[in-house]
């Protein structure tokens, strides 16, 4: 017994449908990719562990300023600027140097002191201008941050620590 002959228009059909399922899949592909993407993307946008603060020439020497961070963040689609924190900037004989503007004691934010120092609102902490701890119940001085100059750009690593500890912990 002979096989059934397979006709012509049989074969343009599976042809057709097999050509139609190939382009499906290649344009499903992309789509798939945009769909998964946000799983893939982890972190803050760009990747730098220092964020860009200030001009070098807005902080001549003998100035203190507080300064937001504000870092470029994904979450997923879109793409934001968002405060991260705040520092304190001080330039003096001595250099460039960056202190968190969170207090080690319960996290309150720290503001200058007339003296040069630094305090704390919340539960009266001092701080000595160059950070270390004068009074108050803060445990320790405040987190010194790396910072770097750069093309005129002042730049800060910026580090969240635990609260509370006598020892500079990360958070």
């Amino acid at each position: 017994m002979e096989p059934p002959a397979t006709s012509r228009r049989t074969l343009l059909a599976l042809g057709a449908s097999l050509a139609g399922a190939a382009v499906a899949a290649l344009a499903g592909v992309p789509v798939l990719g945009a769909l998964l993407a946000p799983l893939r993307d982890r972190g803050p946008a760009g990747a730098s562990p220092f964020v860009d603060v200030a001009a070098s020439a807005a902080l001549p020497v003998g100035r203190r300023a507080r300064v937001p961070l504000v870092e470029d963040r994904r979450d997923g689609w879109e793409r934001a600027s968002v405060e991260v924190g705040a520092v304190w900037l001080t330039r003096d004989a001595a250099g460039l140097r960056c202190f968190s503007a969170v207090c080690p004691h319960l996290g309150c934010a720290v503001d200058a002191a007339p003296d040069g120092g630094y305090v704390c609102p919340c539960h009266g902490s001092t701080f000595a201008a160059d950070g270390a701890a004068r009074a108050g119940p803060a445990p320790r001085g405040l987190d010194p941050l790396a910072v770097r100059e750069d093309q005129g750009r002042i730049l800060v690593r910026w580090e969240r620590f635990a609260t509370g500890l006598s020892r500079r912990k990360p958070a």
